[in-house]
């Protein structure tokens, strides 16, 4: 409802607060809310009741007409709400402690509502240093599946989930689980109730044992995986983009052959690995140090017209440098169209550049860029502008730090010699 049409907001803030403030009910608090603005933001200037408990005493008389002084009222123990239905709703609740019955019993409140059932998008964030511990009965997905079975767009972040009970959500296309325990350890469950998901995201999902990604609709995906299961399958026929962050799994399988972007964060390649089916993958990106197991799966004998190169954090230039060959990175880095080298990669590249024996083979690289780190020197990078075919276009970026002359010295050098490349 707009502001103008909410008759309510002809009062004053301070007269609604007052008459919220003698509702003692939070399931009433949250279904006046979400009626009206006028009351929502009202809401937040009065302590509103708790449920977790019938009420006694002095909350009995408030439900009789007397209304105690607000010392005396009870102090929130349960989220707050905030939404709209032809909108995003987004539920957060404080640091402190939230019984679980007055979390379990507001919720459900809230959720019976007519307002559930049109939700379309929905977010949802537990406190994760009291959510790991026990599953969560405020935001259950059982719950959720049941009630808003119009969302499109489900967000659920800090917090251990079942799936037990869940329901089929048919029109749900978006779907995020960032920091979550789920009892779902293959994912079947998942994609049976999600089956025409367009986007997911697993971020830091914990609980995986085997997971298998098997939506036939998914386009595209970011999976950050936290602990190390076993295997990990993606098989989505459709799937343009995906993002995977993973450890050390025995065996990946990845069978989208409608894929076309991949950047792929992984600390060893497993001795089983399937990818036979990347037919359209011309986009890629590389974050590890296990570049004699990964370029021969990803690069060799495929079309890639676009590669990122990156390190680990704690990678050095003597790790990379037994990580790969010299000439055989040139070699590849000339069959590439477009090459990015990002920061650490490029700062730890000296000592195998300087290693190369020679690059007399022809080159197909239009595009290069590169990191220079402080002092802002570029000679050990002429092996790198020697694989560049004519016209290439080179973007060096130097550190912030970097003296105007020390860049503009090193560009001069570079154009000297190299007149081919822009």
């Amino acid at each position: 409802m707009s502001a103008s049409g909410d008759p309510l907001y002809a009062l004053s803030a301070a007269v609604l607060a007052d008459v919220l403030g003698r509702v003692a009910d939070a399931g009433d608090i949250a279904a006046c809310r979400l009626a009206s603005r006028a009351l929502l933001a009202a809401s937040y200037l009065c302590p509103p009741a708790s449920t977790s408990a019938p009420p006694t005493g002095a909350a009995a008389g408030a439900r009789a007409g007397a209304v105690p002084p607000r010392s005396a009222r009870p102090l929130r123990t349960s989220p707050r709400f905030s939404g709209v239905t032809s909108g995003p709703c987004r539920l957060t609740r404080p640091m402190g402690r939230v019984p679980p019955m007055t979390r379990c019993a507001e919720v459900a409140a809230w959720a019976a509502t007519s307002a559930a059932a049109v939700l379309r998008e929905l977010e949802i964030a537990d406190y994760w240093p009291q959510a790991c511990w026990r599953k969560a009965e405020a935001l259950p997905l059982p719950l959720i599946s049941h009630y808003c079975q119009n969302l499109v767009k489900l967000g659920l972040k800090n917090a251990w989930l079942s799936v037990e009970g869940l329901k089929k959500m048919p029109d749900l296309i978006h779907l995020t689980l960032e920091f979550i325990r789920l009892d779902d350890e293959d994912l079947n469950q998942l994609n049976e109730c999600f089956p025409c998901l367009h986007t997911l995201n697993l971020i830091g999902v914990g609980g995986l044992k085997d997971p298998k990604i098997h939506l036939l609709h998914v386009k595209a995906c970011r999976w950050e995986v936290s602990n190390v299961p076993r295997s990990l399958v993606v098989h989505a026929p459709d799937l343009v983009f995906l993002e995977l962050k993973c450890i050390r799994p025995d065996t990946l399988i990845l069978d989208s052959p409608s894929l076309s972007t991949l950047k792929l964060t992984i600390d060893k390649l497993g001795a089983t690995v399937r990818v036979d089916g990347l037919l359209r993958l011309t986009n890629l990106r590389i974050e590890s140090l296990d570049f004699s197991s990964l370029f021969p799966v990803f690069i060799d004998n495929r079309g890639i017209r676009t590669l990122e190169l990156e390190l680990p954090e704690s990678a050095s230039q003597y790790e990379l440098l037994e990580a790969v060959n010299p000439d055989y990175l040139l070699r590849m880095l000339a069959s590439i169209s477009e090459v990015k080298l990002a920061p650490r990669f490029s700062c730890e590249l000296k000592l195998c550049l300087a290693l190369c024996k020679g690059s007399q083979f022809g080159s197909c690289l239009k595009k290069l860029l590169i990191h220079v780190p402080q002092p802002g020197s570029c000679s050990h990078l002429l092996p790198l502008f020697e694989i560049c075919a004519p016209l290439c276009e080179v973007t060096v970026l130097f550190h912030a730090e970097s003296a105007d002359a020390v860049r503009q010295g090193a560009i001069s050098v570079c154009m000297q010699n190299f007149p081919d490349i822009r």
